[in-house]
């Protein structure tokens, strides 16, 4: 694995068994969810919070801060403890279930200025050798975070009605009343070959 080299580097040591957990699920270890690493630990260190708790967590963004909650505190979209909000923002808000107010932790970029490869990286600007821009997030550690505290609307769960198509007479759950699944009404990712 090319990123043992890094993680060999990590001098903490439970930080470098959660980043080769992290790139054992995601398969490497991207910058985003190293970020998403550092922000689980921050939000759990500023709530007093650990990993194994019920703990519920929403990211704004699809791309690898999710893999951090997941690889970390089992948080996922089928347990209901991880919700995507894609604001395609790097940020991540941590609360428990029942908890009245959370804390949402943000990739500060006042923060990431200070960190050229990082913050040309995060913008986008230009290519950034992978590694530099590893090197430059975990030697910045929290340092390129923010975070505010925030009161968190929790979706509770709720019984879905099941219906059969009125076409390929396959259970779905419909949106609005809908009487045909998705793919009856022309909505398709395969075709029968």
């Amino acid at each position: 694995m090319q990123d043992s080299g890094i993680i060999r580097n990590v001098n903490n040591e439970r930080l470098k068994g959660q980043l080769r957990k992290v790139s054992k699920l995601q398969g490497y270890l991207s910058p985003g969810v190293v970020i998403g690493v550092l922000m689980m630990n921050y939000a759990c260190e500023i709530l007093g919070y650990l990993f194994e708790e019920d703990i519920f967590v929403t990211v704004e963004t699809r791309s690898c801060v999710p893999d951090a909650a997941t690889a970390l505190a089992n948080c996922t979209i089928g347990n209901n403890r991880l919700r995507i909000v894609d604001y395609g923002k790097m940020a991540l808000t941590m609360t428990k279930r029942d908890a009245p107010r959370g804390v949402r932790i943000i990739l500060d970029p006042k923060k990431t200025i200070k960190y050229p490869a990082m913050h040309a990286w995060y913008f986008n600007e230009r290519d950034v050798p992978h590694r530099e821009v590893l090197d430059e997030i975990l030697d910045a550690g929290r340092d390129i975070l923010s975070f505010e505290y925030v009161c968190i609307l929790i979706p509770q769960k709720e019984r879905k009605e099941v219906v059969a198509c009125a076409e390929c007479g396959e259970p779905f759950i419909p949106e609005k009343g809908e009487e045909k699944c998705k793919y009856c009404t022309g909505v398709r990712y395969y075709v029968v070959c």
